[in-house]
């Protein structure tokens, strides 16, 4: 299946490799991390505020309010350094949340769990079928959530449509995709990427 989707992602080519990940700086470490080959490399919206950073990214020819794709990063400075946060707990606050908000229009699957050396990774599924206010649409994320050294990270890739017969607003093996690279996401010590030659 990852033939098939191989096709979706920029190859960017990084002290002799290639590969199909983009790097970030945030805090603490470096996020690496999936990104569709036909999207602007430029974020729509980017806010650093207190310990609270967001950068949102959408398909060519969307903005932020209306969209079909969108990819976002959020991370909390120093989160995890906090002896009660975890993966767990703010993946819990979050469908708390949604769950306050919209109750029975809600959609929720845990797709993958991993930790290692003390740090978790979750990916979930969270929807709304159908879209408060816009009951022709269906809004989907795909979520990662990752602990960091210090910090914690959440990886949301969204889609708004139409939903399918099968509620969801993207074909589920377009959904698998995502999930499969999702898991390849991963967290880097924070030295200066090389220069491009």
């Amino acid at each position: 299946m990852m033939k098939l989707f191989s096709g979706l992602f920029r190859a960017k080519k990084r002290a002799g490799t290639e590969n199909s990940f983009v790097q970030m700086p945030i805090f603490h470490q470096t996020l690496q991390f999936p990104f569709p080959l036909d999207w602007p490399l430029e974020p729509l919206h980017r806010q650093l505020e207190g310990g609270s950073f967001v950068v949102e990214f959408t398909a060519a020819g969307q903005n932020r309010e209306n969209w079909q794709d969108k990819l976002i990063i959020q991370s909390f400075n120093s989160a995890n350094d906090d002896a009660g946060m975890s993966a767990g707990l703010l993946l819990k606050m979050m469908k708390e949340e949604l769950e306050g908000q919209y109750q029975n229009a809600i959609h929720y699957e845990e797709l993958f769990s991993e930790t290692s050396f003390k740090r978790s990774k979750i990916a979930v599924l969270m929807g709304l079928n159908p879209l408060h206010g816009q009951a022709a649409l269906a809004q989907f994320g795909l979520y990662l959530i990752m602990e960091g050294e210090h910090d914690m990270y959440i990886l949301q890739r969204a889609w708004k449509a139409e939903p399918r017969k099968d509620g969801l607003p993207m074909p589920r093996h377009e959904l698998d995709a995502w999930l499969e690279d999702f898991t390849k996401t991963a967290l880097l010590d924070a030295a200066p990427l090389p220069k491009e030659s």
